[in-house]
């Protein structure tokens, strides 16, 4: 426990992020220092009363935007009592004081306070084996204001005195901030620049960017955007051009999705005049392949199997990619906007899926499914995007067999 508790109102816990937006060099953190340096070479510095607090273990981070510190030394800093669940499917961080409870599950996009589901932008994480947990998250849901101000590099984010107890839980997320939108980079000489983002404007955070060189073979200049979502890389004097890409990972209901990132002007440049590319993630959605095993519908009292006549059932198995709770998607099989038979546009996460053939003047017949090739059929199977599958590797996809029982 700390000597100072958060049941004095004039407390305020600040975070101090220092350093230069771009990345140019690698994580080094001093494991005797009391700043954290992030991978952008930010320094970052928690304050509580005005006393900085020393981390011995595991430095804060920023994940996706949002800054993880360690779960046990913010919760006791806030007057919590903390305990740790582990049922072996799940493991939770458990927070209680005067009548409040947070509860943050592992890589889970979904939180619970006072028994109120409520939406994480980053879930709680395992770092370097020490727990890790989204600040601001736990911080509004304990009854303090969070409030942001950033100068020269130097970003401070100050929790202070709010309504002393902890909000009325909502199960719909918060209405988001509308992002800012990036500062107008100028072309430089042997530089590329510019910033990523998601379709709504928030920074991609700790998505690796690289720089190609149409010269030599697998010679690249590589890079990691920073908080912000800004990347800078200096290239060196040589008479070629140059092409970028990039891609970066997203936690998922303990399941890790990996998405390529392609320039908002995909074109090459001259090193000697540089450019500036942005990227933009599109929320890359799934689709789906269903095949049908025409010889189980061999049977005389029965009409010829039709494609468009197979309905499936994909209901949601824990939140979505995105963080909501996800809808169950009833679908008819048919031509997608890549060639081939399925459903497309499907929001990644994890699903149940169920068939049913549904003939023309005939009552509906379950089918039984199966991941392609994979283990035997059954009533239904539960499958992800996290893995991808097939030939085209830009997107997420799967393939279903189904026969007749």
């Amino acid at each position: 426990m700390f000597p100072f508790q958060s049941k004095a109102k004039s407390a305020v816990l600040s975070l101090v992020l220092a350093g230069s937006c771009a990345l140019t060099g690698t994580l080094s953190l001093g494991t005797a220092a009391s700043a954290a340096t992030t991978a952008s070479g930010t320094a970052i510095h928690v304050f509580f009363g005005g006393q900085e607090l020393q981390f011995t273990e595991t430095q804060p981070v920023i994940k996706d935007g949002s800054t993880l510190v360690p779960f046990r030394k913010l919760f006791e800093t806030l007057g919590f009592e903390v305990s740790w669940v582990d049922t072996g499917a799940a493991q939770q961080a458990v927070g209680t004081k005067d009548g409040l409870t947070i509860k943050l599950t592992i890589n889970s996009s979904t939180a619970s306070v006072n028994d109120q589901n409520v939406a994480l932008e980053v879930p709680a994480q395992i770092v370097g084996g020490n727990t890790m947990v989204p600040l601001r998250f736990v911080a509004e849901n304990s009854g303090y204001q969070v409030t942001y101000a950033k100068e020269n590099h130097v970003a401070t984010i100050q929790i202070g005195e709010g309504t002393g107890g902890a909000p009325a839980p909502t199960t719909q997320p918060p209405v988001p901030i509308p992002a800012q939108p990036p500062a107008q980079l100028s072309v430089e000489p042997y530089v590329v620049q510019g910033y990523a983002r998601d379709a709504s404007g928030r920074p991609l955070a700790g998505a690796s960017v690289w720089a190609d060189n149409t010269l030599l073979y697998d010679s690249n200049i590589l890079g990691v955007t920073d908080e912000n979502g800004y990347y800078r890389l200096e290239l060196p004097s040589l008479a070629t051009t140059w092409r970028m890409g990039g891609d970066f990972s997203r936690e998922g209901e303990g399941r890790t999705y990996k998405f390529d990132l392609v320039p908002e002007v995909d074109q090459p440049f001259a090193g000697n005049t540089g450019a500036v590319r942005n990227f933009t993630w599109k929320n890359d959605v799934g689709y789906l392949f269903l095949y049908a095993d025409f010889f189980s519908f061999d049977d005389d009292n029965l009409p010829m199997v039709e494609m468009k006549d197979i309905e499936m059932t994909l209901t949601p198995v824990g939140s979505t990619l995105d963080g909501g709770t996800g809808k169950t998607i009833v679908k008819r099989i048919g031509r997608m906007e890549y060639e081939g038979l399925g459903i497309d546009k499907i929001p990644l996460g994890r699903y149940k899926a169920t068939a049913r053939w549904m003939p023309k003047g005939l009552e509906p017949m379950p089918l039984l499914i199966r991941v392609e090739g994979e283990g035997e059929y059954a009533e239904s199977v539960e499958f992800d995007f996290s893995q991808k599958r097939g030939y085209l590797d830009d997107d997420y996809m799967m393939e279903f067999e189904v026969q007749y029982p």
